[in-house]
């Protein structure tokens, strides 16, 4: 039996951008089954259309993502960022971010091109080891822009995943991986039952759902929401993160409100584990990062970029044989 190839719904509101997207997916070895202008569907045409993933160019106010986000099975893509000239380097790499952050949602395309594999194996999660290093971000308002910051600064070829616990309205968890994800090469995926940490990967904590390990490190979703008010719960995730991977795991504490996360960082701490803060007059809102300095736990604060810098070195102290 012929195995099935993935189909992918591709909503874009520039026309050139939407017929080059169409080609690229195709060269991938996936099957294009819409292709359109998202002010010419509405919500009971998109019913109709069957597709595995949606890769889409809209607005956050778009009605067409508020009935996908609420109505639709299949996973979604938000964005494939600026496309590069294909004359220019930085094509194949644009190829192999997008490549990446389609594998986690339709898995590798039977049959797919040859000709395009020693580019986008570069990158690709199945030929990269598990990781035995896995550090956990978390931030709350602010976040994002300080996460990504850190992630554009750090190389995903480094022995090392994340797992980003960010405090955020559900509607917008689907949003994340794309942007952090642009002009880096980190995997970035929204958890998901049986996923495997790997190096390169950063994986977007679960909001509504709870979510642990199991005892060979896969994800786990629980029949359950987080405990206590935050959502995703810092402090829970914390232990949890370092029951499996301890150790061999850290924690950074981004941007954010609250006090989240604190008593498990001195856990942490407790057990020669590293925690990191960001520096006050870096972050949005300096209360989460500043409330773990405070308490005693954090070993080193700076910026963003600083915090990549010194994760870098700490990582060839620790891993010299895998850098």
């Amino acid at each position: 039996m012929n195995e099935a190839v993935p189909r992918i719904g591709l909503l874009a509101s520039q026309q050139a951008k939407r017929k080059l997207l169409s080609e690229v997916l195709t060269e991938f070895g996936y099957e294009v089954v819409y292709s359109g202008d998202p002010v010419r569907l509405d919500t009971a045409e998109l019913a109709g259309i069957a597709a595995d993933a949606w890769l889409l160019e809209l607005a956050e106010d778009s009605p067409l993502t508020d009935w996908l986000l609420e109505s639709s099975t299949a996973p979604m893509l938000f964005g494939a960022g600026e496309i590069p000239d294909p004359r220019s380097e930085d094509y194949p790499r644009w190829q192999r971010r997008l490549y990446n952050k389609l594998l986690p949602l339709l898995g590798r395309p039977p049959g797919a091109n040859l000709e395009l594999a020693p580019v986008l194996a570069l990158g690709s999660s199945p030929g990269r080891p598990e990781a035995r290093c896995v550090w956990l971000l978390g931030a709350s308002l602010g976040g994002p822009a300080a996460v990504k910051a850190f992630l554009d600064k750090m190389s995903a070829d480094l022995p090392i995943a994340f797992v980003y616990a960010q405090h955020i309205d559900a509607g917008f968890e689907g949003q994340l991986p794309d942007i952090l994800g642009r002009h880096n090469d980190w995997r970035i995926l929204n958890a998901r039952d049986g996923v495997r940490l790997r190096e390169g990967d950063v994986l977007v904590a679960s909001i509504g759902q709870a979510m642990g390990f199991g005892p060979d490190g896969d994800v786990r979703l629980l029949d359950e929401p987080w405990p206590g008010p935050y959502q995703p719960a810092i402090g829970e995730l914390l232990d949890r993160l370092a029951r499996q991977f301890a150790p061999a795991c850290g924690a950074i504490i981004f941007s954010g409100m609250g006090e989240d996360g604190v008593a498990a960082c001195g856990r942490m701490r407790g057990r020669g584990m590293q925690v990191w803060t960001q520096q006050a007059g870096s972050a949005v809102c300096a209360t989460m990062p500043e409330a773990v300095r405070l308490a005693g736990h954090s070993t080193l604060q700076g910026t963003p970029e600083q915090l990549a810098r010194a994760l870098r070195r700490w990582l060839e102290r620790e891993w010299p044989v895998a850098l």
